[in-house]
């Protein structure tokens, strides 16, 4: 019986054949500088790109932060080729910040110095 992956008892070397045109290379980067780099079919979601990244970086919670590419916001089931990317591209991340929209308070010289809130 003849194996699979086997030729004259000597297994053949099964590395994946990167194909330029089927696919590219493209890198995440986010703002504290951590990079992860694949190879990915430009058919494929960027899904598994996305999650890659999380479980790259620890201290990331996943579903945390946002993607970009050239300005706009990345959808898991997007591909490269949907959005235009192209060989060695760059995706940014952006943990998304919670937060803010507070009362604000001024100093009000007619009421004798006391605060005031300030509507937003």
């Amino acid at each position: 019986m003849v194996k699979p992956g086997v030729v004259d008892d000597e297994e053949v070397d099964r590395k994946p054949v990167i194909k330029p045109g089927v696919h590219l290379t493209v890198k995440v980067q986010d703002t504290s500088g951590r990079t992860l780099e694949r190879t990915v079919r430009r058919t494929e979601k960027l899904q598994g790109l996305m999650d890659a990244y999380y479980a790259s970086v620890p201290d990331v919670t996943y579903g945390s932060g946002r993607f970009l590419y050239d300005g706009g916001r990345l959808a898991g089931w997007q591909t490269p080729a949907e959005v235009g990317m192209e060989e060695d591209d760059e995706i940014d991340f952006f943990t998304e910040l919670l937060g803010g929209g507070g009362w604000a308070t001024t100093t009000a010289a007619a009421d004798g110095g006391g605060e005031q809130p300030v509507p937003p």
